[in-house]
């Protein structure tokens, strides 16, 4: 736990009882070690994905903060592909996917005609 501590520390990032949170009170998600075993659980992810440290744990979390990726992901939209960095790429990619992962948890009521063109819209990688 010191581990994750420190490591949280060094992002600004807070941990409650239900998970860590930015400097703006925004969930971002969970850090743990089972078996000695690193995993982070994203706020909209159901499952855990295993980690190769506390430090990279961590820092998905932080690729994952909306509320820096928001910004950068509308800028970089219009940008062409070609002129994208790996990072920018990422931060691209990790906005969208917790896009989709927000869509998710909503009840079928929540969801507009939108919304459900994004869930059936294929994956390609």
């Amino acid at each position: 736990m010191a581990h994750i501590f420190n490591e949280c520390q060094n992002y600004g990032f807070e941990i409650l009882d239900d998970g860590i949170y930015n400097n703006k009170g925004v969930k971002l998600g969970q850090v743990g070690c089972t078996n000695g075993n690193w995993w982070v659980k994203r706020r909209y992810s159901v499952q855990q994905q295993y980690s190769n440290s506390v430090l990279d744990a961590v820092l998905s979390l932080s690729i994952v903060d909306t509320s820096l990726a928001e910004p950068a992901h509308k800028y970089l939209q219009h940008r062409p592909l070609e002129q994208l960095t790996t990072e920018e790429l990422q931060q691209l990619l990790s906005a969208e996917a917790a896009n989709c992962e927000q869509l998710l948890d909503l009840s079928f009521e929540q969801l507009t005609a939108q919304n459900w063109q994004r869930l059936r819209e294929p994956v390609t990688a």
